[in-house]
Formats: structure tokens, C-alpha cells, sequence
């Protein structure tokens, strides 16, 4: 029997996804050294001093306060006093085009999953964390057909696990937050927030995964259900 308050996963009307790690894979923590290896050497950056500037910004590039990646890219070389020609941000744009690019690979059933949950008559949105080059490749993608709401942080202003996000992406959805379902990996205390704020919540990881191999930002213990794959979310909402 459900929680007093609680509403059953079976009566849920939204599901809302996280998108890296969840939807479509994250990043390996190899491309990304090799990003940060490749960038710092097109500014004429120090790659230690690029690693931290990068670092020190997050906040800032991913609620949109830094405009574009360029101007990203221009206040670290500020902040390292280097001065970068028009060549060196074209160069350093383009390993950065090139990285997400490569990297965009979307999770084994993704779009089945989707299209499941539209088909149950559930609504969906994606959530994420990101900077402001990750929009234009999501609505590239066959996913985006197939979500009814984005909340992108640089977009929106706010931040993972800000509960503000959450009830934006449920404003969106025009379902309370009790009769959502978030789905993730657990970056950035995702999980915790979405259950803060009224959500049902899953973390979403395949067991075999081998340690240390992705990067994931600011993750969360959880203490709460979880699936090895994202299919099985259907499966929690027929068996709910």
C-alpha cells in the first residue's frame, strides 16, 4: 500500500528524465582529459590553470551567466592573463564542437523508452545540467521529437538540486510534482532534490558498470529504488 500522500507509480502522470548519463551517455573521463589537453594547448592556456578556470566557472556557464562557450573560453584566458588570438578561440571551438559531437551517443533504448511513456499516456521532460553548446545538439537529436517539456540550467537560470528547477519542469508539465516520476544517474544530488520536492525518484545505472569510468559531477548516495537500465522505468510504472 502507498504512503499517505504518496501517489502510486502506477497513476503517475509525468516522467521527467535527466539527459547525460541517463538518456544519452556521459562523458568518459578520458575524453574529457583529453579535451582539456587539446583546448588548453589551442588558447596557449596552461592546463592546469585552463583545468581550474574551467572548474571555477561551472556555476556561471551552466546557468547561462557566460552567454556562449566562446565568452566561457575568454574569461579563463582573461583570468590567465592570455591574451588568444581569433585563430586560437576558432581553433579551441571546434575541438569543443568536435568533443560533444563525438561524445553524443544515446543510451540503448532511450527513444523506445520515450515513446513508451508517451504511449501510456504520460507526459515527459528532460532536465539537465549543462552548458549552453548541449540545447542545439538535444533538439538535433531524435530524442527531442519525443519529450514534451526541456529545462535546460543554462537556459532557466537554475541549478540541480535547486528545488526550483523541479517545479519548473512540473509547471511546464502541468503536473504536480507528486505525480511526477524523475529518472536519473544521480549527478548533482539530482535525485535528492526531486524526492525534496515531492517527486517519486529512480536512479538509473547499469550494475556492470565499470568504476571510474564516466564523470559524474557532485554524486549523491542514494538511498532510495533504482533500475539497471533506463527501459525498465516502464516497467515501474506497469508494475507500480
Amino acid at each position: 500500500m502507498a504512503r499517505r500522500g504518496r501517489v502510486p507509480l502506477s497513476r503517475l502522470r509525468a516522467v521527467c528524465f535527466d539527459l547525460f548519463g541517463t538518456l544519452v551517455e556521459e562523458f568518459r573521463h578520458d575524453a574529457w582529459d583529453r579535451w582539456y589537453r587539446e583546448t588548453a594547448a589551442a588558447l596557449g592556456v596552461d592546463e592546469a590553470a585552463f583545468r581550474e578556470g574551467w572548474r571555477a566557472t561551472s556555476i556561471d556557464r551552466q546557468t547561462g551567466r557566460l552567454g556562449d562557450i566562446e565568452g566561457n573560453l575568454r574569461v579563463i584566458c582573461d583570468r590567465a592573463e592570455v591574451r588568444p588570438s581569433a585563430e586560437s578561440l576558432r581553433r579551441a571551438l571546434g575541438i569543443r564542437r568536435r568533443f560533444y559531437e563525438d561524445a553524443w551517443r544515446t543510451v540503448p533504448g532511450a527513444a523506445e523508452t520515450l515513446r513508451g511513456v508517451r504511449d501510456r499516456g504520460l507526459r515527459s521532460a528532460v532536465v539537465s545540467m549543462c552548458a549552453p553548446d548541449t540545447p542545439p545538439l538535444f533538439r538535433a537529436s531524435e530524442l527531442a521529437a519525443l519529450v514534451d517539456v526541456e529545462v535546460f540550467s543554462c537556459q532557466v537560470g537554475l541549478r540541480k538540486p535547486d528545488l526550483a528547477i523541479y517545479r519548473l519542469a512540473c509547471e511546464r508539465l502541468g503536473v504536480p510534482p507528486r505525480h511526477c516520476l524523475y529518472a536519473g544517474d544521480g549527478s548533482y544530488g539530482e535525485l535528492s532534490g526531486a524526492r525534496a520536492v515531492g517527486m517519486r525518484a529512480v536512479l538509473v545505472r547499469d550494475p556492470a558498470e565499470p568504476a571510474g569510468r564516466y564523470h559524474r559531477p557532485e554524486e549523491e548516495a542514494w538511498d532510495g529504488p533504482s533500475v539497471g537500465s533506463l527501459p525498465e522505468v516502464l516497467g515501474l510504472l506497469d508494475a507500480g
